[in-house]
């Protein structure tokens, strides 16, 4: 039950966490609030970007952690704590690479931009 509560949890932080940054974005690049890492900090446009679409997946993926936290709830407590923390493991890292690679093809456009 407990490995089951952590994916909800996780999930719900989640979701919870990218709907905050979705409605109330940050207004300038600081270090404090909002998806940060260089790129994203690099320019306004990255960070604007940065800021909608990682809220987006953040929603979005902690709506399916949730879920494989309620599938937790069917399996022996050792096995929904490995499918939670495989979960938030596998996710978090997808986060990070489709939020990166879109803000390096953006990044690549106003380069292509910028030589014209």
């Amino acid at each position: 039950m407990a490995g089951a509560l952590l994916g909800i949890i996780c999930g719900v932080c989640y979701f919870i966490l990218g709907l905050m940054v979705y409605k109330k974005p940050p207004k300038q690049i600081n270090g404090i609030y909002g998806y940060r890492t260089p790129r994203a900090m690099s320019n306004s446009t990255l960070w604007e970007e940065a800021q909608r679409y990682s809220s987006a997946l953040m929603m979005q993926f902690g709506f399916i952690i949730t879920v494989f936290g309620v599938i937790g709830f069917w399996l022996t407590d050792v096995r929904a704590l490995v499918l939670s923390l495989i979960a938030v493991g596998f996710y978090t890292i997808r986060l990070f690479t489709r939020v990166e690679g879109r803000l390096k093809q953006m990044q690549r456009a106003q380069q292509e931009q910028d030589k014209q």
